[in-house]
């Protein structure tokens, strides 16, 4: 009960200062807007945002964890706040700043969304669509386009799923086998399910036949 209550609290608090926040950078002061963001962040979780993107993933997750697991409250405020220096670097320009933290904020919204963590309330999808639409001139990382590609399937958009599994796939972004493995939970999909995901079976075996001859130039 004492870790929900402090959860809450803490939740309630990170909405305060991302308010604060925005409407410092809407009166022109973005590096103060960025210092109050930065300030809550290592001062109630113990963590700075250079921390957050220096850490992989998992590392991460594991950090914001009270009890084993991640907890939806904390995923979301990390997200939430390096979301916020991501929108405030863009409006300077400052890409470079800004991409990483779209990047890492929509893999742990992602994470979330995908392990039944969107916090009640807080636009967790909507948030994601936003980061999606920001991140969308830029080339992303191979993590990134694999928490896309698995999120994809998982909403039953197959065609977007492919389109990633590929571009994945002339990096070495991701192995044979996880691509085989798609096509096999294809193929157990029915027609209907197929044609909802703008893959009919057709072009899905086709697509097979592509990521079969992908997979095998690759190797030689």
């Amino acid at each position: 009960m004492f870790e929900r209550d402090y959860l809450i609290r803490l939740l309630a608090q990170a909405g305060t200062v991302l308010a604060r926040a925005a409407g410092l950078k809407d009166l022109g002061k973005p590096q103060e807007a960025l210092q109050t963001i930065d300030e809550f962040m290592s001062r109630e979780l113990r963590l700075r945002s250079r921390l957050a993107l220096g850490l992989t993933d998992e590392d991460l997750l594991s950090m914001l964890s009270l009890t084993g697991n991640p907890n939806a409250e904390s995923v979301a405020i990390v997200a939430s706040c390096l979301q916020q220096e991501a929108e405030i670097y863009a409006s300077l320009g400052e890409e470079n700043e800004s991409v990483p933290r779209f990047e890492k904020a929509l893999r742990l919204t992602l994470f979330a969304l995908r392990n039944g963590l969107e916090v009640e309330g807080g636009g967790t999808r909507e948030r994601a669509q936003s980061m999606i639409a920001a991140l969308e001139p830029y080339e992303t990382e191979a993590g990134t386009k694999k928490a896309l590609f698995s999120w994809h399937e998982e909403e039953g958009r197959f065609a977007t799923a492919e389109n990633l599994l590929f571009e994945l796939g002339e990096t070495d972004g991701i192995s044979s086998e996880e691509g085989h493995a798609f096509y096999v939970r294809l193929f157990a999909m029915d027609d209907a399910a197929l044609e909802a995901g703008e893959l009919p079976r057709d072009e899905m075996e086709e697509g097979r036949r592509q990521w079969d001859a992908l997979t095998r130039e690759n190797e030689g």
